[in-house]
Formats: structure tokens, sequence, C-alpha cells
């Protein structure tokens, strides 16, 4: 019989998508995750399962993303990884009472392990503070084989409680025949605290519970304040993004039933409630209705927007009217649908470039210090005869080592750079593209709807020399609902001109065709008195008016009957671009940091290069469709040079999969911004300065806290096996080290250079 699937089970597979290549994807939060080995064996379990193609956990933000060939492997996963204490669940912010409780559980399970230690520690160095001030003799011999037993009691609940995960994680470790960092603090904890015990009544041999308790108490406050950090992190992020619901409704007869989004097809009607997030790019379908819809999300624009039937609402905006009918819509090119919320998730979910390699040096730099601990047993007990020194130095290899330090070296600085340029109004799609940003040498700019917006563009419309001019109020509003179904700025521009023009007296048009061809134009066939009219609207050649002189800023339109060339009647649109007052310092603050700045653009080359001649571009290209922009990044790149491509628009989509790097202009289509690295929140070029800034800070940052972390563990371990550290002392340092480290990235969050 089959059992009925548990929640999580439905919120799993709720969350997978469809790739192109048909590989099912998802991204879930991990549960029970105390640093960065866990990540490691989970990635290691994973590899276990079949049909499971890829999994990583990023231990900074305990997210993980897999792509897998059946969307029932990840729930094998997840049952693999419940055995071993972790728990795959909810990714989004308004996850469920239980994944909050579950994660509230393990914020006071550290804490508490954390107190134990801590209050331990505080008295077991008083009890061990006058052996190393006074001998045996002098303190007494019965009074120091007491102050010695109590430090034995207070050992017992740091051992049996607060190492309990470090012991755990070893011993799975040890029956999946791997190699990880808290092998060697297990091993160090266990041979100090034996030892101690078989010392506690000789009293010519030391004892070190003190080393124990500093080593657990130091580990433990280095993993409260990440976690601390990296939740605080997490839920700032979480606000940035929309919630988008990970199921609708739709129809089914006469009924209503609920789909998730991932299997939403392109075409399919769905219904929304008031306050809830658009998924998908969806048009409005009711009749006779209307909504208001914030988008401030995609666009940047505060104030709220009023839709009618047929126009486009964007993922990622907001209903704020009451419960409205929409229809998904497809996407150029065919690729699956992309919704504006996994933008950031899958950007947290991702390990940093270099975070593989050093997991995979783990295990070896883990061999090299129980190596090194064997060798130092045998040379200081065998060869030196030397059996409390070979005790002592043994323990300072295994303790001095710093676990944490090269696990979070890296993911913890990326985790702080995104949030920091989520701050600033730039979410990052690909993580990755954070390490190629501080490579960069040039930046490629689109022009129109990047560094000008419908706002700033001023339009006029009048007639066509030798075209009839188009004056039926209703053919003017059929041209007014096929602008408003585009996100270009121009495109909205002339929406919002020819609404004026009508006097806000707009109404839906029923679109039998309707097509956006990248980097031409629009267009749309409709049904007006028992006839079929085909409008156009975009250059002179997707508007086939190719005799019409034609001036460097114009836009046309055109219309035809019954497919009749005969009964052919255009307008033309002026339009005066503008650019924000910001730009020429953002620009200029760009080229100071050694950026070669270049502006492709699809208008014409006279109007390119007389467009603000001010602004400090080495070139101005104009007259360039799409494949003429991925040539000239193509060329660029073969010269040796690291490309950035900022752009807006569908017929960006190619540059950007050939660019290095892509930033999409804040109000982008959602294919471009499915595609771009990174998505920009607000108009002009403010966000990608930020990301400049930002990408060069994390790859400092990150590059000082693994080189840091290297070079700790390689001089300490030899120190140590040198006998040249206490134990205490090697705790000590394992903990400042780490430490060190932790502050070392918080610059990144606050922005320090």
């Amino acid at each position: 019989m089959n059992s009925s699937p548990s929640p999580l089970q439905e919120d799993l597979g709720a969350r997978q998508v469809r790739r192109a290549d048909g590989l099912w994807e998802g991204i879930a939060r991990v549960s029970g995750m105390d640093c960065g080995a866990c990540a490691v064996e989970l990635e290691h379990v994973a590899r276990q399962v079949e049909g499971l193609h890829e999994f990583s956990v990023n231990p900074a933000s305990s997210l993980a993303h897999w792509a897998a060939s059946t969307p029932q492997a990840i729930l094998q996963m997840a049952t693999r990884a419940r055995r071993l204490g972790y728990s795959l669940g909810s990714d989004s912010t308004d996850c469920s009472q239980q994944q909050a409780l579950r994660n509230r559980k393990a914020a006071r399970s550290r804490f508490l392990r954390f107190l134990v230690a801590a209050l331990c520690m505080m008295q077991i160095m008083m009890y061990s503070a006058p052996e190393y001030v006074y001998s045996p003799a002098e303190i007494g011999i019965a009074e120091t084989g007491l102050l010695r037993w109590a430090q034995w009691v207070l050992a017992l609940p740091l051992m049996l409680y607060s190492a309990a995960p470090y012991f755990r994680r070893a011993w799975v470790a040890v029956w999946q025949r791997r190699l990880v960092m808290d092998q060697p603090i297990v091993l160090g904890l266990m041979l100090a605290f034996a030892l101690s015990s078989l010392n506690l009544n000789n009293l010519s041999h030391h004892v070190w519970f003190d080393s124990i308790a500093m080593l657990l108490t130091l580990l433990l406050l280095v993993q409260m304040g990440v976690e601390n950090q990296t939740a605080r992190a997490l839920q700032h992020l979480s606000g940035l993004q929309p919630d988008l619901p990970l199921r609708v409704e739709v129809p089914d007869g006469l009924l209503w039933k609920s789909m998730a989004v991932a299997q939403l097809a392109a075409g399919q009607m769905y219904r929304l409630n008031e306050s809830q997030a658009v998924p998908v790019d969806s048009e409005l379908i009711e009749e006779h209705s209307e909504v208001w819809v914030d988008e401030a999300m995609r666009t940047g624009e505060v104030d709220p927007v009023l839709k009618k039937q047929g126009d486009l609402i964007q993922a990622g905006s907001r209903l704020l009217s009451a419960q409205a009918h929409l229809r998904s819509l497809p996407l150029a090119g065919g690729d699956s649908l992309t919704a504006l919320g996994q933008l950031l998730l899958q950007a947290l979910a991702a390990k940093p470039g270099h975070q593989d390699k050093v997991d995979r040096l783990l295990p070896w730099f883990v061999f090299g210090v129980l190596s090194c601990a064997l060798g130092t047993l045998l040379y200081w007990a065998v060869y030196r005869a030397q059996p409390e020194v070979a005790a002592s130095a043994t323990l300072a290899v295994l303790i001095v080592t710093c676990p944490c330090a090269l696990a979070l070296a890296l993911p913890l600085v990326r985790l702080f750079g995104i949030r920091r340029l989520a701050d600033q109004g730039v979410l990052v799609r690909n993580p990755q593209a954070l390490d190629t940003l501080a490579q960069v040498t040039v930046v490629a700019m689109d022009k129109t709807g990047t560094l000008t917006s419908s706002d700033s563009v001023q339009v006029r419309h009048q007639a066509l020399a030798g075209v009839p001019e188009i004056l039926d109020a209703r053919l003017l509003n059929a041209i007014c609902m096929l602008a408003r179904k585009s996100v270009h700025p121009v495109s909205k521009a002339i929406a919002a001109h020819l609404f004026r023009t009508l006097s806000a007296q707009s109404t839906p048009v029923h679109w039998l065709t309707f097509d956006e061809v990248a980097g031409a134009g629009l267009s749309g066939l409709f049904e007006l008195d028992g006839q079929l009219v085909e409008l156009r609207l975009g250059s002179v050649a997707h508007c086939g008016l190719a005799d019409v002189k034609n001036t460097d800023n114009q836009t046309l339109v055109c219309c035809t009957v019954n497919f009749n060339p005969g009964s052919l009647q255009g307008l033309s649109f002026s339009i005066n671009l503008q650019a924000d007052h910001a730009l020429k310092p953002q620009l200029f603050a760009l080229k100071k940091r050694g950026l070669s700045l270049n502006l492709l653009s699809g208008d014409q080359p006279e109007a390119v290069r007389h467009w603000m001649p001010d602004l400090p571009f080495s070139a101005r290209l104009g007259g360039l469709g799409p494949e003429d922009k991925t040539q000239w990044i193509a060329h660029q790149q073969a010269t040796h040079q690291c490309v950035a491509m900022v752009g807006d628009g569908l017929n960006d989509s190619g540059a950007f999969a050939r660019a290095d790097v892509s930033f999409a202009a804040a109000g982008a289509s959602t294919l471009s911004a499915g595609q771009a690295d990174f998505l920009l929140l607000q108009p002009g070029v403010a966000g990608v300065l930020e990301a400049f800034t930002t990408a060069r800070l994390v790859e400092r940052v990150g590059q000082q806290n693994l080189l840091w972390a290297l070079a700790y563990n390689g001089i300490a371990v030899p120190v140590a096996a040198m006998g040249l550290l206490n134990p205490w002392m090697a705790s000590v340092g394992m903990g400042l080290s780490s430490l060190l480290v932790f502050f070392n990235a918080l610059r990144v969050k606050q922005g320090g250079g």
C-alpha cells in the first residue's frame, strides 16, 4: 500500500523545476548543520544516491542546490540525510511553523552547549591555575588531588554534552571511510581526557582538562557567532526577495485545483489573491477589470501601476487589488519559466568558485595532521624517550588545527558580499561571477533601457510622409495596448504618451497573435469590425517601411487590414532620450577603476555618437543587432580582455551569454534576468559601480582568509610538533584563528576596505 506523501516530500517536489537539459533542479535549506564539515559529509552521501547528478551545500548559508534525473532522487537524499541528523526543508522566509521550531531548537541547543562549556571552563581554569604557579608539594598532595578530581567532574559534561556534535560527525566520517576536520579535534579531546584521567593521582604528570574546556568553548563561540551572523544575513536577504507562491490555483473543469508553480505550462490560466506575488511573467485576462500592481521589486518604481486586460505583469510584482485571473507567458527561445525569487536563493546555495578545491584539500590536510601527530608521538616517545613531552606535543598538534578557518574562509565572505550587494539594490544570480567581476577590464553598455529609463523618455507622434496617418481612436488604443505588453522603456513611454492622448480612455484588446522580436519591435493581430488588423511597432525594417525616410530618434508604427498593402497606415514617434544627472559621476567612477567603458546600441550610429558626448566612453557603436553585440564581445575576449555586459531587453540575451559577466538593468525582461549574473533593482549604473567595489573586496578578503588559514595551520602544526606549544596554547591559537577569519569576513558586510 502506497503511503501518502509527507509535507516535506510535497514541499521538495513543489520546489523542483525542470531545466532545459531535462534535469530536475531545486534548492532547500539544510537543518542540523554545525560547520563546514557537515556540508562535505552531505555531499559525500549525495554521490551515493542514484539519479542525483549534482548536489552541493553552501556551509555559510546552509542551502543545498541539486540537479537530478528524476524528481524522486531528492526524496531519497532527504531520507538518507535524516538518518544522519540533517533535514532538507523549506527555503523560503514564510517557512512552516515546524521549520521555524527546528531552527529555534537548533539555536537554543548551540547556545546551551556553549553556556555549559563556558561555565565549566571558568571553574576548571580556577582549579588548574594553582598547578601552573606552584608545585604539588607547595599546594599539598591531598589538595592537588582534590583540585584534579574537581576538574574531572567538570570535564564530564563537556565531553558528554558540549562535544557531542563533534563526536557524532567524526564517527559518521569514520563509518563512511572519510577524513574530516572534526577527527583531529575529537582525537585530541579523547586523548587529553584519557591521559588526564589516568594521571589524576600521578602528580608528576600534567592534566589537560583546562585545554579541553578552552578548546570546546572557543569552538562553540566561533560556531555560534557564525550561525548568528548567517541567520541575520539570510533573514535580511529573504526580506529583499518576493515571497513567490510555490503553488497556485488552476481551473479544473468547474472547480479549481492546486498546482506547483514549477509545473505551470506557458499559456496556462491561474489565479492569485490580493497581496500575493506573481510567480512568472503573466498577463491579465479578465475583461472589464483592473488591478493595481506593485512593481518595485522589478522596476524600482515606488508608485503602484494600474494593469488592464492584456497587460504584462512581471514575475515578482505584487497584487494590491482583489483576486485576479492571469495567464503565464512563454519566454523567447523556449526556455523554462523563470521565477525571480529563485535568483537570490541560487546565489546563496552556490559554493564559492575555489571552495571545491578547498574541500578536496581538506582530507589531505587532515591526513597530514594525523600523520604529523603520529610522527610527533613516535619521535618524542621512542626516539627521545620523553613520554611527557610526547603526550603534550601530540595533543598540541591535534588541537591547534583550525577546522572552521579553512571551511568558512570563502563561503562566509561570499555570503556577506551577497548581502551587501542586496542592500545596494543588486541581486546576485550567479555567485561565481563575483570572482570573475574582480578581473573585468572592459564594460559594454546598452543605451536605451540601461542608461535611460521610461521616465526619462520624451515622446511625440506625427504623420509619416507618403503614408496615410493613423487617426482612428480605436487603432491608437490598440497601439497603446500593444506597447504596454513590452517592458522596453521606449514601448512603455509610447504607451504612456498614447494613454494621455486618449484621455485615459483605453480599452482592452483581444490579441489573436502577439510577438516581440529582439532588437526589432512588436507585432500583434486583432479583429476590428470583422476584419483582421495587423499592427507593427518598432524599427523601419520591422514595420516594412524601408522607403520612408526616418530620422535617428524615431520609432515607427504601421497597420494593415486583412494583410492588404493598400490599406497601410502609419505614424512616427519622435523619441528624446535623457539620462539621470547621476549617470556621469557614476561612469567616471567606473573609469577610475581602470575599466574601459563602451556604448553598444541598436540606435542609429549618428544618434549614438551625439548622445551625451561628455560621457567617458572609449567607443560608441550604433546600429548593432544582437549578433553584432555578441561578435564585439567575442572580439574583445580574443584579445584576452574580460568583458562585462550591462543591458536590459531580450536583444541583449546573446550578449549576456557571451560576456564573462552580465548585468540585467532594472525592469529587464524575465528572460534577461534569468540569464544575467547580476540583477539591478534600481535604474542607472550605481549598482554596477557597487558590484565592482564589492567584488574586489570579496576577492581581497577571501584571499586574506584563505592565506591566513593555510599559513596558520602550516606554521602552528610544525611548531606544536616541536614541543614548543602547550595544549592550552594550542586551544587559544585555534580559537583566535577562527575568530580572526570570522571578523575579517565581517568587513565585507560593513564595506570595509
